[in-house]
Formats: C-alpha cells, structure tokens, sequence
C-alpha cells in the first residue's frame, strides 16, 4: 500500500505501489533538467505545479513516484494518486488532501471528460495553490491537447511548468533494467539485459513487468537468467 506520513500518523490509500522507486532508477541521458525541477519541488525547495506528458514508457509514474519517495525521505507528507486504478476509487478520496505537501495525480488521461473527478481535481487545485503546495500531473498528451472537458481546469494545467519526456535511448533502458535487478538482489546479465530491449517493447513499463515476472520464474525454479531460460519462461522462439 501507498503510506503517506502525516504528523499524527499515517494515511493508508487504497492502492498498491510495488517498489520503492526513486531518482537514482530512474535512468536516462534525457529529461534532466525535469528531474532536477521535481526534486527542488520534492525537498520544498519550489511550490510551483509541474505537468509531465509523455508518450508510454517514458517513466511518467516512476519520476512521480519517486517525487513522493524524495519528499518522505525529506520529512514531508505526500501522496500518489494512479487514476487508471479510478474505477476502484472516488473522487471524495481527494477531499484533505490538500493539508498535504505534495500530491502526485498519475494518468489524467484516465478521467478526462468525467466531470466528478475533474471537479474533485479543480477544487483540490485551488486548495493546493491557495495553501502555496505543489501538484504534480502525467498524462500522455500536453494540456492544450488533453480532453479535460472542464475549461477552468483545463487552462489551470498549463499555468506552471509543464515538461514534454523524452523517450528513453536503449543505453539508458538496458541500465535501468540492472539496476532494477539489482535493487532486487538477483543477477541480469548483460546478455540477457539486450535480448529483452531488442527482442520486445521498449515500453519501460512492459519490460519492468517482465523483469518481476523473471524475478519470481528464477526464485521458483531456482534456475539463474539466462537467454534459453527467458525464452521458456516468455514462450518466445
């Protein structure tokens, strides 16, 4: 589950969040001077909105889970918000969460046109800015070319920074795989590292998926990685 420390305790928000995921995983040539921007805003260090929009895989979720993560280590309260999880949701859950110092909205695209959540989103916007506290926005389109049907909130998502991510170079992929293994404890080699990037997706997300899913294969099998073994585990030729 999603903890987001408070001075009293704890909040525990429905959702999962998988791995601690932080700046140093996130791996790549491009992109840095968003990086940069989101740890100022993570530390306190700015109050200013950011708007991230990629195509997929470009590492959307993990830069703002790892703003969250920053802003933790940092002793502040923050909260991550993945709206692709929205049917498991309400859009109540974002009432109070503006005493917070720092709110991540995940996957806007995800609720666009629906008027319930986007009135939550407006009404929490402006409570965020009122209190001087950032709000940190991914979607895949930029906000003039995103479907928020609300013309106030629409406008608003392009009033403070907004970032169009890089796609990742194939270097940087192949490093973020290690060191998502290492983190992990198990061993990637190199080989195998390759295969994947230049067999399947270079979709961050799909290869992080099969990097769990080749993680739990080898512990049960108690087999090491390599190409023979992820080609019976993948059912590839």
């Amino acid at each position: 589950m999603i903890e987001s420390s408070l001075p009293d305790g704890q909040i525990i928000l429905p959702f999962a969040w998988f791995e601690r995921l932080d700046f140093e995983l996130y791996v790549t040539r491009n992109n840095l001077e968003t990086i940069a921007s989101l740890k100022r805003v993570a530390t306190g260090a700015g109050i200013r909105n950011h708007y991230l929009w990629g195509q997929p895989g470009t590492g959307k979720s993990h830069l703002l889970q790892a703003a969250c993560t920053l802003a933790s280590d940092s002793g502040r309260t923050a909260a991550y918000i993945p709206l692709r999880q929205h049917g498991e949701l309400s859009p109540g859950m974002l009432a109070g969460l503006g005493d917070l110092d720092l709110v991540c909205i995940d996957d806007l695209d995800d609720i666009q046109g629906q008027a319930d959540w986007e009135r939550a989103l407006f009404v929490l916007f402006n409570e965020m800015r009122d209190k001087q506290r950032p709000l940190l926005f991914s979607a895949t389109t930029s906000p003039k070319g995103n479907e928020i049907s609300m013309p106030d909130l629409k406008s608003r998502l392009a009033w403070d920074l907004v970032y169009h991510l890089a796609p990742i170079d194939e270097a940087s992929l192949i490093t973020a795989l290690q060191l998502r293994a290492h983190a992990r404890q198990f061993d990637f080699p190199d080989d195998v590292v390759e295969f994947l990037v230049k067999r399947l997706s270079r979709d961050t997300h799909t290869l992080f998926q099969l990097l769990n899913q080749l993680d739990t294969a080898s512990l049960q099998s108690q087999k090491k990685l390599t190409i023979p073994f992820v080609k019976s585990v993948l059912g590839l030729k």
